[in-house]
């Protein structure tokens, strides 16, 4: 059986690609991300902190893994810095959701008609 560290080797930061492979790195990631989106239990995208409060609230995770800059706005008592993340399957949530952030910022910018079918497909 393929496990999850199988199916997410191929994720990268976005600043470790090269600026001629982003575009094409993005293009495949949607794709990518359908082998990943099954073995997930939960996949949101949202836009503020208070929308991200709220479903939190909803959730009551055992952990939250913040972004370093939002980690202050961030209210949850069990919750942890992504840049401290070090064990391998944690590190590469970490990287589908940089990943993720990435390509919807790229998309909100560049294709907002393209960006609400894309964000109906990638919520779980």
């Amino acid at each position: 059986m393929v496990g999850f560290l199988e199916y997410s080797k191929w994720l990268k930061h976005f600043r470790e690609i090269g600026s001629d492979r982003k575009k094409v790195y993005s293009t495949l990631l949607p794709r990518r991300f359908e082998k990943v989106k099954p073995l997930l239990d939960v996949v949101k995208i949202r836009f503020n902190v208070s929308e991200v409060q709220v479903l939190l609230e909803g959730l009551k995770p055992l952990l939250v893994i913040v972004d370093d800059k939002l980690y202050n706005e961030v209210e949850y008592p069990r919750k942890v810095k992504e840049s401290r993340i070090k064990e391998r399957h944690r590190r590469k949530l970490v990287l589908i959701a940089d990943n993720i952030a990435n390509y919807f910022r790229i998309l909100y910018n560049n294709n907002p008609r393209r960006f609400r079918e894309e964000l109906e497909r990638f919520e779980k």
